[in-house]
């Protein structure tokens, strides 16, 4: 007469199961030991089932976890992401979103302290894209070089004071422009920047070497295009220095003293 067994389920004749040797005394296998401290599933209650499968879930997790990344992979993930970060980051840098916050006059410092270091790349980037393209344009067309180039703008001033002169300034005050004109500007390049304010930076630049010294009240019209402000034009007078001096004119419409067209007019 056939058996059930009571270890692995399937029927047997005979004293022990043939299948998983369930009842040979004489025989220890790892079935046997298995189902003496587990419980087949299917002998199991309905709470004994839950408890199984739950543990049996925690147990894969757990393997899932341990799994070895490829380190290449590792690497790619995260150079991918650093470049998703820095486009993020540049993208809200370039639209002003985000950076270190300019003040109108940073333009003015910098535009003077790159003509005191004869720097043609600092100057260039002074002025909105469309002059520094006519200055860079310029340089290129002379082919003398940025370093001669800056000299040759900057000879006026050596012959007037000095081969040694050298600039100093203080900024008066910044004054917000709420009416002014871009058509000079518009006419001579076509298009004209976005400017989101608009500034009249005056300043008093003094001029001193060897051969004399001289002080200007200067008048620089600035306008800020994204999150960088932009030299567009400056007006001057010599001599005497009060403080309620003033100089007016209209922004950005005067040829004769462009700083473009002065500095490109030097450079020839």
């Amino acid at each position: 007469m056939s058996k059930i067994c009571k270890s692995c389920g399937k029927e047997y004749k005979g004293e022990f199961c043939e299948h998983c040797g369930y009842g040979d005394p004489d025989l220890e296998i790892k079935a046997v030991k298995k189902y003496q401290t587990n419980k087949p599933v299917r002998f199991m209650t309905a709470e004994e089932k839950e408890e199984h499968y739950k543990k049996l879930k925690e147990a894969q997790r757990d393997k899932n976890g341990k799994k070895k990344r490829d380190p290449k992979m590792v690497r790619l993930l995260i150079v991918l992401t650093i470049a998703a970060m820095l486009i993020v980051v540049g993208t809200l840098f370039g639209t002003g979103v985000i950076g270190f916050s300019e003040k109108s006059s940073d333009v003015v410092d910098k535009y003077l302290t790159a003509i005191n270091e004869r720097d043609f790349d600092k100057y260039s980037s002074c002025f909105p894209k469309e002059m520094q393209k006519d200055y860079e344009s310029d340089l290129k067309i002379s082919e003398i070089g940025d370093k001669k180039y800056m000299e040759t703008f900057a000879a006026d001033f050596a012959d007037t004071y000095g081969d040694d002169f050298t600039i100093g300034w203080k900024i008066q005050r910044a004054d917000e422009l709420t009416e002014y004109s871009l058509d000079g500007y518009k006419e001579a390049y076509g298009t004209v920047p976005d400017i989101s304010e608009a500034n009249l930076v005056v300043t008093d630049v003094t001029f001193k070497g060897s051969k004399g010294e001289e002080t200007f009240r200067m008048n620089f019209y600035v306008g800020k295009v994204g999150r960088h402000w932009k030299l567009f034009n400056l007006q001057y007078e010599p001599g005497i220095i009060t403080p309620d001096m003033e100089i007016t004119s209209s922004f950005a419409e005067s040829d004769t003293d462009s700083a473009a067209e002065s500095a490109a007019e030097s450079a020839e």
